[in-house]
């Protein structure tokens, strides 16, 4: 009786271990890329702005994620690519979004570009060519039934280095 005894506390112990051994070689999932603004806009062949990182800001829903934007000034539009890392029941899931803009000013200072609105929101990106930094705004146009999951206030997020 004692030899099985020891087995199965063996067997405990070693699976055990072996569970919490696992837990620490699994990485949680994080972005990495880097922030990166490139104005480009007075090049004469072929304008243009890109900023890629990743969203920033105290009402984000999805803090690992990876962005990057590209304006071409002579098209005038801003094509906005997206992914996010959700964790949902079961492990991290990945998302892909994408977004058109159309800018809608240029200038020495800035470059603004907005999105078509929707049904509730409509979103505006700034880019800030002095700081060299990116915010995006989100506001809610629509106060039907339809749009009550779309918080009022305004959200605001800046394009900026991955949580480490």
């Amino acid at each position: 009786m004692k030899p099985a005894l020891w087995l199965l506390l063996g067997i405990v112990i070693g699976g055990s271990a072996g569970w919490y051994g696992r837990g620490l070689t699994e990485q949680d999932a994080r972005a990495s890329t880097n922030f990166n603004f490139n104005d480009k806009l007075a090049d004469r062949q072929y304008p243009y702005l890109s900023a890629s990182g990743s969203w920033r800001g105290g009402d984000l829903a999805n803090k690992v994620n990876a962005v990057r934007i590209v304006c071409d000034a002579a098209e005038k539009n801003c094509d906005l690519q997206q992914a996010d890392v959700m964790s949902l029941s079961g492990g991290p899931l990945l998302s892909m979004y994408s977004k058109s803009f159309r800018i809608t000013k240029v200038d020495d200072q800035s470059v603004v570009a907005e999105a078509l609105p929707d049904v509730c929101i409509r979103q505006t990106l700034t880019f800030d060519r002095a700081a060299k930094a990116v915010t995006m705004v989100r506001t809610k146009i629509n106060r039907e039934d339809a749009c009550s999951i779309v918080q009022d206030a305004p959200l605001s997020l800046y394009l900026g280095e991955p949580l480490r």
